[in-house]
């Protein structure tokens, strides 16, 4: 999945210089650690986001947790950092995108980036994952992981690690790691235990049920009733006369290299871009049953304007007799209304904001105009409930919202990145919020992160962590990447 002085870094998205969208790790618990983004072990999880420049390419910078959340200890990390292997180069996309999880099962969880740019030998973009390892001092060395290329393809790049993800896929306790591979039908799972040296239990393709998997983001998560991971990839089958969007559905457990099921979703003209994550995996209706949310932000001008659809889950996976729901700006209790270019459903994440029990769905809106500013940004929660999610009780957050750093602002784009994850151990969900913040021709990444309370998402208390700052002689805001 795709996240962390003034080090920290956003994930802003820009034309000349690739940059991932802000990622908190995921909710799969870890197989040895308290929590799978715990590094050094403090029983607090520990904030980390992606972007900002090193050099020629990208880093990931990490806050330490603390009892109140995210605390003062930062460390940044790049390719020139002691015990991270390779150099700093210019394509590499290192910090692309990133995960976490207890690899080695030592108790640390261990961070997990990707680089699909990197060249190996002679082989162009063949891409990889470097493991930073955890321990009581927190995050330090490193080690490369490839994806086996496949013979039809030596000599060419697979862009192993357009998005990765991690969770005890194959149901056996340790975690493994899923990731996107031109070269292998798609998704390359590559099994744990892990070691320090490279070592791992085998790999396997996803491409058995698929003919030609064109995945674009991968949302790791419990769907069905039992332990093991389960897997959506979203993407399309470039085999099939019918190559609309799809979420392909892998469950969890022996046979979780089979395709298990998939979701439709309508096309739109093909958009499915985006710089934050548009996949989500929560339990809207608690019914012990995961629920997909997909957003479908960027839509054309002239065609449907941004929506999500939530696809609820059952015992084995999508619950296709139960239709889809389609949430715009115009379904009842939403605040705003739906209009061209607002990118409503540019980003989603899904989490326990008051801690009731029931997932919640963080919505964001990179595109929608304020007062008078335009590309202001907003991010809309909509709240879980029996029966699934609904309009009810949904609020709206941005810059003007009392206890949030900052002021509504032309191409602020706030919400072009969300991640819910409960840092302070309170069973609430934080929400953190990717913005763009422009000053004299100068763009400052800044991160909210907005506490979750037992009333809902809060911008009391709030916190904002200032990210980089880049000329516009440097490079310009562009369109946002597919990621």
């Amino acid at each position: 999945m795709r996240t962390t002085g003034t080090a920290l870094a956003a994930a802003a998205v820009f034309a000349a210089a690739v940059s991932a969208p802000l990622l908190a790790a995921p909710s799969v618990a870890a197989a040895t650690a308290k929590a799978a983004d715990d590094f050094n072990g403090d029983g607090y999880r520990d904030f980390v986001m992606l972007g900002g420049s090193h050099g020629k390419d990208n880093r990931v910078t990490v806050v330490y947790g603390t009892s109140t959340g995210p605390g003062t200890r930062v460390q940044t990390i790049h390719q020139d950092s002691p015990g991270i292997p390779g150099a700093v180069e210019e394509g590499d996309s290192w910090g692309f995108a990133a995960t976490a999880g207890d690899l080695d099962r030592d108790g640390y969880a261990d961070l997990v980036v990707a680089s699909p740019g990197e060249n190996v030998g002679d082989i162009a973009m063949r891409g990889g994952l470097t493991v930073v390892w955890g321990s009581a001092e927190g995050l330090g060395s490193g080690t490369v992981l490839h994806s086996p290329v496949a013979p039809e393809y030596e000599g060419s790049g697979d862009q192993f690690g357009l998005d990765v993800t991690a969770g005890d896929f194959d149901g056996d306790g340790d975690q493994d790691l899923a990731a996107i591979s031109q070269s292998q039908s798609g998704v390359v799972l590559l099994k744990g235990p892990f070691t320090r040296v490279g070592g791992h239990g085998g790999w396997e393709s996803l491409g058995g049920g698929h003919g030609y998997l064109n995945a674009s983001q991968l949302a790791a998560g419990r769907v069905t009733a039992d332990t093991a991971t389960d897997l959506y990839v979203l993407g399309a089958d470039l085999t099939d006369d019918d190559v609309d969007l799809r979420a392909f559905f892998h469950r969890g457990g022996s046979d979780f290299t089979r395709l298990a099921g998939e979701v439709r979703v309508p096309d739109d003209a093909g958009h499915q871009m985006g710089s934050g994550p548009i996949t989500t995996i929560g339990d809207f209706d608690k019914d012990g049953y995961g629920d997909l949310a997909i957003g479908r932000g960027f839509e054309q001008p002239d065609g449907e304007r941004g929506y999500v659809t939530v696809q609820y889950g059952g015992a084995s996976g999508p619950n296709t007799a139960r239709k889809p729901v389609k949430f715009t700006q115009d379904t009842a209790g939403v605040p705003g209304s739906s209009e061209n270019e607002d990118h409503f459903g540019a980003a989603v994440t899904a989490g326990d904001v008051n801690g009731d029990g029931y997932a919640d769905l963080a919505i964001g809106s990179p595109g929608e105009d304020l007062a008078g500013k335009r590309n202001a940004g907003m991010v809309t929660v909509l709240l879980g409930r029996a029966g699934g999610l609904s309009g009810t009780g949904a609020k709206a957050y941005d810059q003007n919202t009392s206890g949030i750093t900052g002021a509504v602002e032309n191409y602020d784009h706030v919400g072009m990145s969300l991640k819910l994850t409960d840092y302070t151990r309170d069973g609430r969900a934080d929400l953190a919020v990717d913005t763009t913040e422009w000053l004299d021709n100068t763009r400052n990444g800044l991160v909210h992160l907005l506490k979750g309370s037992a009333s809902g998402t809060t911008g009391t208390g709030s916190k904002s962590y200032t990210v980089i700052s880049l000329k516009l002689s440097y490079t310009s805001l562009g369109g946002p990447f597919t990621h």
